[in-house]
């Protein structure tokens, strides 16, 4: 699998790239919406609970969100596939929240927009079944900070 560190190639870039590291790179493409589904998740039961603390590294959502975005783009080129049909509108949405969030995680500022967006977002990924899918995925994005800790 490719580095989740590297740099994400321009789409110019992903053109010229053999079959093995297209699969590489659309592989890498899932997870990165996978745990961004579970810092979303992470984010959205603590506003929820109204906890002061949102339990979520700064640098990691701002990494794994624009690599949500750039995944989310992959699905409109149809160069990725998963359990929705993902729509420019849907990329718009992860943008918003993607700022919302990081403002919320630096200043705490938490607009009321904040939490049923990033319910919209979830559903846009996993459609239906994004509640357990986020429960899933929230493991993991926990599991990952602790192994890592935040500097």
């Amino acid at each position: 699998m490719s580095d989740p560190d590297q740099l994400i190639p321009e789409e110019s870039d992903s053109d010229q790239l053999i079959p093995e590291e297209v699969e590489d790179l659309l592989e890498w493409a899932s997870m990165a919406e996978l745990y961004a589904v579970g810092y979303i998740r992470i984010l959205a039961d603590a506003i929820e609970r109204g906890d002061a603390e949102l339990q979520v590294d700064p640098s990691a959502w701002e990494n794994t969100m624009a690599a949500a975005a750039w995944a989310m783009m992959e699905h409109v080129r149809g160069r990725l596939h998963g359990p929705t049909a993902i729509t420019v509108e849907d990329i718009e949405r992860m943008r918003r929240l993607h700022g919302l969030g990081a403002a919320a995680l630096s200043s705490g500022e938490r607009p009321p927009e904040l939490y049923p967006l990033a319910l919209r977002c979830m559903e846009c990924l996993f459609g239906p079944d994004w509640k357990r899918a986020a429960r899933e995925a929230a493991f993991y994005a926990r599991a990952l900070n602790q192994g890592f800790p935040p500097s």
